[in-house]
């Protein structure tokens, strides 16, 4: 099978009989070409099936620039939310360190641009990127569920973190949070813990693709338990459901995502782990005190760049037709809010 042949401008300055300059200025929009002129090389450029490669536009781009790191080659990660949210969020905090340190042992440069800056269009956001030679895109996670962005997609090579931008529907790297769960779930069992009782506030089950919910009641059903004790799923934490649903159904472990229904529990008057046990789905910085999983968010960046970046050498660029995603395993953390339970 002979090896297919990469069009280049001077393939194209060949089919429209004029200077790969021309070319090269026609592709950029350049005012000084004629409209003309622009429509016969972009008829050209399609017909041959010629794609700018994005490694080596964002290359010469930045040689273009004349600075101590022109050597660097830039992406972006795309924020949705400020970043005053990015600073303030553990996780993603996390995320961000992860693709900025694989991105600099890479030989790349990620800049961070935000989509909350006023008057700031997807059409603007794309010319920004465009402008600065910025051919690979990463997307970290939306501060909400289930969210949509519109930038000139086939202009970028794009990695997602996570699964809350539903559309387009990209490549991504994500937890695994189906295994997650499932782990933690066995480790309640090593412990004793039989009638664990899932929380989730409903833009986290979004934001999971119902991972959690999924692993919880697949694994419980397994066993072919009778008595389960149903998901509690609010739009936010409400007292009052979280304390009649604990009533009602008595588990004596729960496993939630959000550590904000530690409040009203303790409220009630039950204590962590002496009336009920408690585990979290998103450790963030609670040392040893809550027990749960620590989604490796650091290695889920890192594990984004690194996708990229092949996607950037094979310049896969476009919204996919086959979005693949990679999922990175989580760590079981143990903590003083579950312990071994005594039998009898």
């Amino acid at each position: 099978m002979s090896e297919q042949k990469y069009i280049t401008i001077k393939d194209i300055a060949r089919e429209c009989g004029v200077s790969h300059t021309t070319v090269s200025l026609s592709l950029r929009d350049h005012p000084r070409i004629s409209l003309a002129t622009k429509k016969r090389v972009r008829e050209a450029a399609e017909k041959l099936g010629y794609r700018r490669h994005p490694m080596l536009s964002a290359l010469m781009a930045n040689l273009s620039q004349s600075h101590p790191s022109a050597a660097t080659v830039p992406l972006a990660a795309l924020y949705t939310h400020s970043e005053s949210a990015v600073s303030r969020n553990n996780y993603h905090r996390k995320v961000l360190q992860g693709m900025q340190e694989r991105a600099g042992a890479l030989g790349f440069k990620l800049d961070c641009f935000f989509f909350d800056q006023k008057e700031m269009t997807g059409k603007r956001m794309s010319q920004i990127l465009v402008t600065r030679g910025i051919r690979g895109v990463v997307i970290p996670a939306f501060m909400w569920a289930g969210g949509h962005l519109s930038i000139d997609w086939d202009e970028f090579c794009v990695m997602c973190v996570g699964y809350s931008m539903l559309r387009p529907n990209m490549h991504r790297v994500c937890p695994d949070q189906y295994r997650a769960i499932r782990m933690a779930l066995r480790e309640l069992r090593h412990l004793g813990y039989t009638r664990p009782g899932l929380v989730l506030n409903e833009r986290s089950d979004v934001r999971t693709l119902s991972l959690w919910r999924s692993g919880f009641y697949g694994l419980e059903y397994g066993g072919e338990r009778r008595d389960l004790v149903p998901v509690l799923e609010t739009e936010a934490i409400n007292e009052t459901l979280l304390l009649e649903w604990y009533r009602k159904y008595e588990p004596d472990v729960i496993i939630s995502s959000d550590l904000e229904i530690i409040g009203p529990l303790k409220k009630s008057g039950l204590e962590f782990p002496k009336d009920v046990g408690l585990i979290c789905l998103d450790l963030r910085d609670t040392g040893n005190t809550i027990a749960g999983i620590d989604q490796n968010a650091q290695l889920v960046g890192a594990a984004a760049i690194e996708q990229l970046v092949q996607l950037l050498y094979y310049n896969e660029c476009g919204v996919p037709e086959f979005p693949r995603v990679l999922q990175i395993p989580s760590i079981w953390c143990d903590g003083k809010s579950v312990v071994k339970q005594v039998e009898g």
